[in-house]
């Protein structure tokens, strides 16, 4: 490395630790990686429970339905960067509930890391009825195999469901997909990619950015994005979509539809009825319309 070089690395590192020091921050530089590796077993009986309440920090978390299972059993990788390093994982009993808490603790001031960071990976298998109040920092979660409801908070990392009754999701980033849910979705995202197919009941959807593609409701769908292509299709209920921008394509739907659109182009074909109250800039491609069609102008 050539002292040009050092010079630009070292000058920059000098003014955060002397603007850190001055607010009382402890500023730490660590060339290391969290490469130590723990693992856990946790088991809880499930008899009388109703909820698994989740809080977990970074990490991966995969929860798996057995319609056999008659406990909670939790699987945990823990990463590290030093083998002294705390972290907190439990699974307790509160009532009818049981919480399962993973997270690391961590170090005093900022602690920078060169490559994999401080996580807890999660493997759980519950009973498939049990309903689930997940609230979660970073990383994918899976969740397979469930018949019950959910309530889901994320920050980052892809979410993938299949399997659930009633869904309730607020998710921050990264893709969204859900399948084979038995009751209603109501799902606020951030941003990312949404794939949502078979469900039995209604969907609301509230969406920032990214693309979207929702199949086979057996109820009602309505949708306010804000930016992203949309593609609708196989819906029995009535459609209503408010879209910022965007193409859109929307088809097979059982009832009638209505549109408020900012910019992008609009193809609806199948339907009940069809009422754009707002298309903004863009193409309107309208095909076998069996209701009424209203178009503002």
């Amino acid at each position: 490395m050539s002292s040009s070089t050092v010079s630009r690395i070292t000058k920059p590192l000098s003014l955060i630790s002397g603007i850190l020091l001055l607010s009382g921050c402890v500023f730490h530089i660590s060339p290391s990686v969290a490469s130590v590796k723990q693992t856990q077993q946790l088991t809880l009986p499930s008899n009388n429970l109703e909820y698994l309440n989740v809080l977990s920090g970074a990490g991966n978390l995969e929860i798996k339905g057995s319609q056999t299972a008659t406990s909670i059993r939790v699987d945990a990788t823990i990463y590290t960067a030093d083998i002294e390093d705390e972290y907190e994982l439990t699974l307790e009993q509160d009532g009818k509930q049981a919480k399962l808490v993973a997270q690391n603790k961590s170090r005093n001031g900022i602690s920078f890391y060169s490559g994999q960071s401080p996580h807890i990976d999660l493997v759980v298998t519950v009973p498939s009825n049990l309903n689930l109040d997940i609230d979660d920092g970073s990383g994918d979660i899976v969740i397979s195999a469930m018949q019950s409801n959910m309530n889901v908070k994320d920050g980052s990392g892809d979410l993938t469901i299949s399997g659930a009754k009633n869904l309730t999701i607020d998710d921050g980033s990264g893709e969204v997909n859900l399948e084979n849910i038995a009751g209603n979705v109501e799902l606020t995202d951030g941003s990312g990619s949404i794939h949502i197919n078979n469900v039995s009941g209604n969907a609301i959807i509230e969406d920032g950015s990214g693309e979207m593609h929702v199949s086979n409701v057996n109820g009602s769908l309505n949708v306010e994005d804000g930016s992203g292509d949309i593609v609708i299709s196989h819906i029995n209920g009535a459609v209503n979509v408010d879209d910022n921008s965007g193409d859109m394509l929307i088809e097979h739907i059982g009832s009638s539809v209505t549109i408020e659109d900012g910019s992008g182009d609009i193809r609806v074909n199948h339907a009940k009825g069809l009422t754009i109250t707002e298309s903004g800039s863009g193409d309107v491609s309208i095909d076998n319309i069996s209701g009424s069609v209203k178009v503002a102008d």
